[in-house]
């Protein structure tokens, strides 16, 4: 990977064979720090306008990823990296950009991701103050039927790259006003996963709940989630944030909202909480 020059605005970097898209912004009242976003699977940092907004109000500048095979970068639509390779990769555009980010937000796939590099204590995210978990993936295996699951292991050996539906539409993110099946994909999104990326979410080492323990106590957490999701169960939230040794986290469950609260028509209550927790991020 090549140094980057003049980060700001949009770049395409070449990783492991494929091109990966990033975007940087920043205003001139950019002076806390520059802020990650992961985003989720299917989705792209150009459905991300709103947490530019938002960050970029609070003060900081802001640094998206579209993980291979998403978004504007290469690669099998819904075959993302690994974690090891997720973790270099990041670890690479970091260092690259030279860039030190204060905070993360990381959603849904996206919080998966996080949580893992948090564990594993990658070096390019040592000068992390927060985090922002919002609808985190916690536990992949949940809800999944077991024959699926393991169909998907045996195939993964000889189809690594074929990609299935996760069943996932927009209805399922946020109210749409149609039915189960309603509401067209945002340009560039889709619901594919491959089975080589499955079989790393489905890895029982990596489920979120059980190594939550293992985060920095020192950083400040915030997690946001809708009540009524059903992509990443908020059930299994309440105990993950119960396991984080943060001394300042806070947990925002959001009533009648569904996976991408941010998304839905009534919104402003989300919005007004997250820019008070914002706030007091220095």
């Amino acid at each position: 990977m090549k140094k980057l020059k003049g980060i700001e605005g949009r770049h395409e970097l070449e990783w492991l064979g494929e091109t990966v898209y990033t975007e940087f912004h920043a205003t001139e009242e950019s002076v806390k720090g520059t802020v990650l976003i992961l985003h989720g699977l299917g989705d792209h940092i150009g459905r991300y306008a709103w947490a530019l907004e938002l960050l970029l109000n609070a003060g900081y500048s802001v640094l998206g990823i579209d993980w291979p095979g998403c978004g504007n970068s290469s690669g099998i639509r819904g075959n993302l990296p690994r974690v090891d390779e997720a973790e270099r990769l990041v670890g690479e555009i970091l260092e690259k950009a030279e860039i030190d980010p204060v905070g993360v937000l990381g959603h849904s796939t996206g919080g998966f991701y996080l949580v893992q590099f948090l564990v594993r204590g990658l070096p390019a995210l040592s000068s992390l103050k927060w985090v922002w978990f919002s609808s985190p993936l916690l536990d992949p295996v949940h809800g999944q039927n077991p024959l699926k699951v393991f169909a998907a292991k045996l195939l993964v050996k000889v189809i690594p790259t074929f990609t299935l539906s996760t069943g996932v539409y927009p209805r399922d993110c946020f109210h749409t006003g149609g039915g189960p099946r309603s509401g067209n994909f945002a340009e560039g999104c889709h619901n594919r996963i491959s089975l080589r990326f499955g079989e790393d979410l489905l890895d029982e080492e990596k489920i979120a709940v059980a190594s939550a323990g293992k985060i920095r106590a020192d950083l400040k957490i915030l997690v946001t989630q809708g009540a009524a999701d059903h992509v990443c169960s908020p059930k299994l939230t309440e105990p993950f944030v119960n396991q984080l040794k943060a001394k300042s986290k806070a947990f925002l469950l959001i009533s009648g909202s569904r996976h991408e609260p941010f998304r839905e028509p009534e919104s402003a209550p989300f919005f007004n909480h997250v820019r008070t927790w914002l706030s007091g991020r220095v």
